[in-house]
């Protein structure tokens, strides 16, 4: 009987050992700071839920106007690159610099597959003097998406689900305000065009 007993005992060690181990290879850095039971954690996790779910409206919206775009400019049907800043001169921390910042679309069948979000600093007169910032999202993933932090020296790369709550609630307010602007510089360019060729077409009738 004490045999069996032991052999048992041995037999659930053996089943739980993996399982603990398994529960703990899935703890990461971040997880370590959280407190999963309070009320504060809770109100983080939901506020990010309902970040994912509005930032996945906006890129309905934007697929539909990129879309209407593709009709009259084909050559944005796979990738699109929207300049949201470009500052050729500015002074930082002393040093003359140039700023640039970007968010290219990447589509698959109309649908957007990744989102880069970008920018560039590079001193004018010290060209190995530079910092690379981008983030790369996946839409179908949100929380996998790779953060890089990129200086002269060394690089950084990080994914969202390894931060904090907070960073993680900044990174897609970041992502949801950069939707934002670019469903609207959208409508801009689709605007312009329709002017262009209004314009066009006018002087062609104007006899």
């Amino acid at each position: 009987m004490k045999n069996q007993t032991r052999l048992f005992a041995l037999a659930t060690l053996f089943f739980f050992v993996p399982l603990l181990a398994q529960q703990k290879q899935k703890v990461n850095e971040a997880d370590v700071f959280q407190d999963e039971t309070s009320e504060y954690t809770k109100s983080l996790k939901k506020i990010i839920v309902g970040l994912e779910a509005t930032i996945n409206e906006r890129l309905k919206d934007l697929e539909r106007k990129h879309d209407i775009l593709v009709v009259l400019m084909p050559k944005y049907e796979k990738r699109q690159t929207i300049v949201t800043e470009d500052i050729p001169f500015q002074v930082q921390d002393g040093y003359e610099s140039n700023l640039f910042k970007y968010i290219t679309f990447q589509f698959n069948s109309g649908k957007v597959s990744d989102i880069t979000l970008a920018s560039e600093s590079k001193r004018i007169y010290y060209e190995v003097m530079f910092e690379n910032k981008k983030i790369v999202f996946k839409p179908t993933d949100l929380k996998s998406s790779e953060v890089t932090h990129e200086v002269f020296e060394k690089t950084e790369v990080t994914r969202l689900n390894e931060m904090s709550l907070e960073n993680q609630i900044k990174a897609l307010r970041l992502l949801e305000a950069s939707l934002r602007s670019s469903i609207y510089r959208i409508d801009i360019l689709l605007a312009l065009y329709k002017d262009k060729k209004d314009r066009k077409n006018l002087y062609h009738i104007e006899f």
